[in-house]
């Protein structure tokens, strides 16, 4: 099996992006909890908060730890009006990353973590909703990367333990009219203080007409008193069909604030 460019993209950020050809390499990522001691915990604007990190743009940078050992930055612009591949009213940002990886790194490693900053790859969003939207790209009359269905924005007011589903995508080489790989980008939100909360975000990837599960990318953000997102952490559960028979493996990042 293969995992598309798109694919492995989608497992990298998480933030809001699908990506790779991870059957040729399967990919991931994810995030972890918070503090959910909190004994009150706040009602906020989740829609406002994602609406202002899709819009303004964002920048991560910190660690890689786990599996794969190392540093990685991302960089998302923020949004300019524009249209898809096919012509479809769009937001567009513009995304790069620079990666570093230890010396002697693993294969499934160095195509996870392959970004020198040389590249910058557009994300289209929805300009109404501001959720994730098909490309339009196409291959030999077939689709290619990512095909998203099913977006829903995220509400306005949220509490802890709130659940929500962002989109469904199949993912395309362009080489056939049939997937390779399906998933969905699911949410949820959790305690963190008396003025925050956690928004959890989680993302799998199956191959597709099965439920033979490639990986699952779980990435943290807190939900700021003022509307705005902070990201805090990923979780890249990789399965032996990711890391082509090395095993179930994890791969953690830690962002910096």
């Amino acid at each position: 099996m293969i995992m598309t460019r798109a694919s492995l993209q989608l497992l990298k950020t998480a933030n809001f992006k699908l990506g790779l050809a991870f059957l040729s390499t399967a990919m991931l990522a994810a995030c972890g909890g918070g503090d959910s001691s909190s004994s009150t915990s706040p009602t906020l604007n989740l829609n406002a908060a994602y609406t202002t990190w899709v819009k303004g743009g964002s920048t991560i940078s910190g660690t890689v730890s786990g599996y794969c050992q190392g540093t990685r930055k991302q960089t998302l612009t923020p949004t300019v009006s524009g249209k898809t591949l096919s012509g479809a009213a769009a937001l567009i940002s513009y995304e790069s990353e620079i990666d570093t990886l230890v010396a002697g790194s693993n294969e499934f490693c160095k195509s996870l973590y392959s970004y020198n900053g040389s590249t910058s790859n557009p994300i289209y969003f929805d300009p109404t909703n501001y959720t994730p939207i098909t490309s339009g790209a196409t291959k030999n009359g077939y689709p290619l990367g990512l095909v998203w269905s099913n977006q829903a924005a995220p509400p306005a007011s949220v509490t802890a333990g709130a659940t929500g589903t962002l989109a469904t995508y199949e993912d395309y080489t362009g080489d056939s009219s049939r997937p390779t790989t399906y998933g969905s980008r699911t949410w949820r939100v959790e305690a963190d203080s008396a003025t925050t909360l956690l928004w959890v975000t989680t993302d799998t990837s199956k191959v597709y007409g099965t439920e033979l599960l490639i990986y699952t990318s779980i990435t943290t953000y807190r939900i700021n008193a003022n509307n705005t997102l902070t990201s805090l952490k990923k979780e890249v559960q990789a399965t032996t069909i990711a890391t082509k028979g090395a095993g179930d493996q994890t791969v953690y990042e830690t962002y910096q604030n």
